[in-house]
């Protein structure tokens, strides 16, 4: 019989180099899924919030693309995530926490960046 992996509830948050397009932010997501998927794991929202100012430099840098994930994974799955996560040089920062549940709405920020993109 296979285990039974627990799923838990994450959101996690990263910064991505302000160098990069658009698009290759959204590959970047895409092969973060893939890592989440093939752990069985599954993202149930990913938003995308934008180029935001930092408050000082990371890594030199004043800017940055910040996406968030809303994800139910297993340990494995977010450990793998995770480590790919520091292993890229594209993602300056990334931060993962655990959370009960996900709220149904867009986050203050998702919606900020979906009414500037209207």
């Amino acid at each position: 019989a296979l285990p039974i992996y627990t799923m838990r509830s994450y959101e996690t948050t990263f910064i991505a180099n302000q160098e990069l397009t658009k698009k290759q932010i959204d590959m970047l997501a895409d092969s973060f899924e893939d890592i989440l998927t093939s752990h069985n794991s599954k993202v149930v929202r990913k938003e995308y919030w934008g180029v935001r100012t930092f408050a000082y430099p990371i890594k030199k840098h004043k800017r940055g693309h910040y996406m968030m994930f809303a994800i139910e994974a297993s340990i494995e799955g977010l450990r793998d995530f995770e480590k790919k996560l520091s292993q890229l040089e594209e993602v300056m920062k990334y931060l993962t926490i655990r959370v009960k549940e996900f709220s149904g709405d867009l986050s203050y920020l998702g919606k900020q960046e979906k009414e500037s993109s209207n």
